[in-house]
């Protein structure tokens, strides 16, 4: 059983390993997987997450480059999840590893100078 836990949404900048691609806004939904036995018992996994993203700038979501390739999302709260695109309309399913800390603001500016 999976339960809804958290709807993260903002504007956020994707990264080709460390390549600025573009600026977007995403809508987000993180499912957690619980046991079937106890309810309130989660089960020891990576969470599931899924959503949308809507271009603000640069980034084609119909560019052919795109399908297949690992993106990283480096969302507004200052997580980073790795996605790949799902379809031409901004569906996104994370890679499966999940959210974690996205490195410092300083490392980052230096990422998004990149061409």
């Amino acid at each position: 059983m999976q339960r809804l836990i958290e709807q993260p949404v903002g504007d956020g900048d994707v990264f080709e390993g460390l390549v600025y691609v573009g600026r977007v806004h995403y809508h987000l939904a993180v499912y957690q997987h619980f046991s079937e036995e106890d309810a309130e018992e989660s089960v020891p996994a990576h969470p599931e997450v899924e959503g949308r993203i809507t271009t603000i700038d640069r980034l084609d979501l119909a560019d052919p480059h795109w399908k297949g390739s690992e993106l990283t999302l480096h969302l507004a709260d200052g997580r980073a999840l790795d996605f790949s695109i799902a379809s031409e309309s901004g569906a996104i399913r994370a890679t499966g590893r999940g959210f974690r800390q996205r490195q410092s603001t300083a490392s980052r500016g230096a990422e998004r100078s990149s061409p």
